[in-house]
């Protein structure tokens, strides 16, 4: 007659659900590269327009130089 025996359940890892997948970081990454890329272009922007603003002696020679057409 066969004795029962009794099995013993092998350590199973838990993820924790506080960590972000690696598809979440990649898209977090992605987002915040997209938001700092805007952010130097926005600020290019305005440095561009304050100097169009402060004198018209060079706005010719200032677009033509940020902005090649």
């Amino acid at each position: 007659m066969k004795t029962k025996t009794k099995r013993t359940l092998l350590p199973t890892k838990k993820v924790l659900s506080s960590e972000p997948s690696a598809l979440l970081q990649t898209e977090r990454d992605l987002k915040d590269a997209i938001l700092t890329v805007s952010v130097f272009v926005n600020l290019f922007g305005l440095c561009l327009w304050v100097a169009l603003q402060t004198t018209a002696r060079y706005d010719a020679a200032l677009v033509d130089f940020f902005i090649a057409r």
